[in-house]
């Protein structure tokens, strides 16, 4: 095997290469063989287009999340029940990617769901109220990933085509990771913590900076639609990353297609036009 740099081989199969820190050799051309490291880490600098056959974990990358520990499923009630209770346990964290909601009603009927997070020392704040499920369809209750904490919990409740509720209609199918890191934030507002119509704080990214990746956004009532706006504040600017959206009844809107990078004392805040119409979650890690 020779490694070539923009044409002119400089390796062949008796010689090694050894480099110290980051250098830059042009085009690096393998014909065949495997590139292999005896220590320290390989880093492929650049969008991963070209690689094939990188093994992660022991396996063939191949674009699935091995790394999700836990599924459960749970068929709901009419009067809500907690479908999962977290663990107690200090320094762990959880990483939710799915919650399935499946309408299995007997008989053509659209049905509905309605999801909450408990944060322990926090407040109850919904993440999907009376969201429909067409006949045979069913929906995914979360967009992007969210961080739960030990203690918390997911209450779930199912009501019929009329909104009552209604046993034995919605199975759900929740999928998630345990870790052990601190640097996981979950946190979430309700009828509580947005008690006001001025801007009210959701996360502020102390010490170090902040990566968001959701922010959820639920009209909790049954009345009709609301407006919203979030913000980022730095310093004395204050960006808006939707203003005065309108959240349909029934409507969860998950914000954030891209994750998005709070500055060390950066500031993501909520306002409503109305106190007791909007819910929000908002999930991220810090960049430590």
């Amino acid at each position: 095997m020779a490694i070539k740099v923009q044409g002119t081989t400089v390796i062949d199969d008796s010689r090694q290469l050894n480099v110290t820190g980051v250098s830059t050799l042009g085009t690096v051309q393998i014909s065949s063989g495997i590139v292999t490291a005896t220590s320290g880490i390989v880093t492929y600098y650049g969008d991963g287009s070209q690689l094939e056959g990188i093994t992660a974990g022991g396996g063939v990358f191949d674009g699935f999340n091995t790394g999700i520990t836990s599924a459960i499923s749970a068929t709901l009630t009419g009067i809500g029940t907690t479908v999962l209770t977290l663990p107690a346990t200090s320094g762990k964290q959880y990483i939710f990617y799915s919650i399935h909601a499946s309408n299995v009603a007997t008989g053509n009927t659209e049905v509905n769901v309605i999801g909450a997070f408990d944060y322990n020392g926090g407040e109850r704040t919904y993440f999907g109220y009376n969201v429909p499920i067409p006949t045979g369809t069913a929906i995914e209750m979360l967009k992007q990933p969210h961080i739960l904490n030990p203690s918390d919990r997911i209450t779930m409740r199912s009501t019929d085509y009329d909104r009552v509720g209604t046993d034995d209609i919605v199975e759900v199918y929740i999928t998630y990771q345990e870790t052990t890191s601190s640097d996981y934030f979950g946190v979430g507002l309700g009828t509580v913590g947005i008690g006001l119509t001025t801007p009210i704080g959701i996360h502020t990214a102390t010490t170090y900076p902040s990566i968001i990746e959701s922010i959820n956004l639920v009209n909790r009532t049954d009345t009709g639609a609301y407006p919203v706006s979030i913000t980022i504040t730095s310093g004395v600017v204050t960006t808006y990353l939707v203003d005065n959206l309108i959240v349909p009844k029934y409507g969860a809107v998950e914000i954030l297609d891209t994750p998005k990078r709070l500055n060390v004392n950066d500031v993501l805040s909520i306002q409503v036009d109305q106190t007791e119409t909007i819910d929000v979650q908002v999930s991220g890690k810090k960049v430590v």
